[in-house]
Formats: C-alpha cells, structure tokens, sequence
C-alpha cells in the first residue's frame, strides 16, 4: 500500500478533489495548515491591535519553488477503528 501526502495551497483543494474523483479514488483527508514556501510573504495587515493574515487562495501553478509537495510512501498495516478490517480491506 502507498499513502500519499500533498502539501498545496487551500485554494487548489476543489481541484485536488476533482483530480482524485476523476481517478475513481473513492475520498481524501485534509487538514488545514498555514505556512510559506519561497514565494513572497502574503500580506499581513494590521489595525488597532488585530492582525489579518491574508493567504493567495487564487494562486494558479507558477513553477516557482515553494508552491507544495507530495510524498510517497510506504504503508505496512492499515487497520479500521470501527471494523477492525486490516489491509486494504481497512480502506
């Protein structure tokens, strides 16, 4: 079994879900995450003591450094809470 990571901007998360649908891959799991590759920094405006941070949520590919990455690797046992289904049977 593989699992695989991708690490992209949030704005790019209905089109990772439209790639994996048109692949018959049945679901995915996302988690929310902030950060900031080699791209330049997003604007970070402040007023009377508050702060807004404002993410490029627009972004299309620009094949600059910084934009994401996948990892691939290896899963040796998966096993269902609920079932207790293991392998690929667990997914």
């Amino acid at each position: 079994m593989k699992r695989i990571e991708a690490v992209f901007p949030p704005g790019r998360l209905d089109k990772a879900f439209d790639a994996l649908q048109n692949e018959e891959i049945g679901g995915l799991t996302y988690f929310e995450s902030k950060g900031r590759g080699q791209l330049p920094r997003p604007q970070l405006a402040s007023s009377r003591g508050t702060s807004t941070f404002t993410p490029e949520l627009d972004a299309t590919s620009t094949g600059l450094a910084g934009e994401g990455k996948i990892f691939i690797s290896e899963v040796d046992d998966a096993i269902d809470i609920g079932s207790k289904a293991r392998g690929e049977s667990a997914i």
